[in-house]
């Protein structure tokens, strides 16, 4: 089997009430393995403001936009991605053109070089960790990020249907293409330590070679205060039985191939 990638598609569903999930799907075949790893973006919407956390492939702009559009028209309120790398801040500037009024959030001190214009516009708001984004009636926190391929990166939680944005963490792998926007506990296959290693190994390659006690120390900790139900990753499956695939995935992190 040659190593190769293909774009599969675009998909969105309603997570809750109030969380949507707009997703790419790419086809690899790496090492003679083939699998489908996901290019995710979650819009979030509360009494009084929406967010988007991470802007979601640029090939899937104009139905990224359509879909938030058919949620709440043009007021978007915030946008939040995670780090600025291009799979989840690569929408940003087409973004900021179609939500005029929106307002980026999260780490943003780089984003006056790549959009000097809309800087001027004073359109980008410096958070840190532990900062509190009201949307009405619905919270969201501002987290460090514990899993991360860049270090000025952060994920986000929400109190209201305890949903915790992970960027980057938590990506398993899924085989089926017909199954690109199921939830974890609805694919036909359970998300195994396998699937988690192999987005790790081409992602996150320093998790190869570090000591991930740390992470999996860190993140037992804010699962302990922030109590989660459903695990929104970029790259993964959104896990509804976090109970079962977190030892799954703190496995995968403490395996030394």
């Amino acid at each position: 089997m040659q190593d190769d990638m293909k774009y599969v598609g675009f998909g969105a569903r309603k997570l809750t009430e109030s969380i949507h999930l707009m997703t790419g799907c790419f086809h690899l075949a790496v090492d003679g393995n083939a699998f489908h790893t996901h290019l995710s973006a979650y819009l979030v919407v509360g009494q009084s403001g929406s967010m988007l956390i991470d802007t979601g492939h640029p090939k899937d702009f104009k139905k990224i936009a359509s879909y938030i559009r058919s949620v709440v028209g043009e007021d978007l309120t915030y946008i939040f991605p995670t780090h600025e790398e291009y799979p989840h801040s690569g929408n940003l500037g087409l973004l900021l053109e179609a939500f005029p009024r929106a307002t980026v959030v999260g780490e943003t001190r780089n984003l006056h070089l790549y959009f000097p214009d809309q800087y001027k516009r004073e359109r980008f708001q410096q958070n840190k960790t532990g900062d509190v984004i009201d949307l009405g009636g619905r919270l969201i926190t501002v987290l460090p990020a514990v899993i991360r391929d860049l270090k000025a990166s952060y994920w986000a939680y929400d109190d209201c249907d305890q949903a915790l944005f992970v960027s980057d963490g938590f990506a398993f792998s899924h085989a089926d293409p017909s199954e690109c926007v199921l939830l974890s506990e609805e694919l036909s296959q359970k998300p195994t330590v396998r699937d988690a290693r192999q987005i790790l190994d081409l992602a996150l390659y320093w998790s190869r070679f570090a000591d991930n006690s740390t992470v999996v120390f860190e993140l037992r900790q804010m699962l302990d205060r922030y109590l989660t139900k459903m695990i929104c990753p970029a790259h993964g499956s959104v896990i509804t039985d976090p109970s079962r695939l977190i030892p799954v995935m703190n496995e995968a992190l403490l395996e030394r191939p």
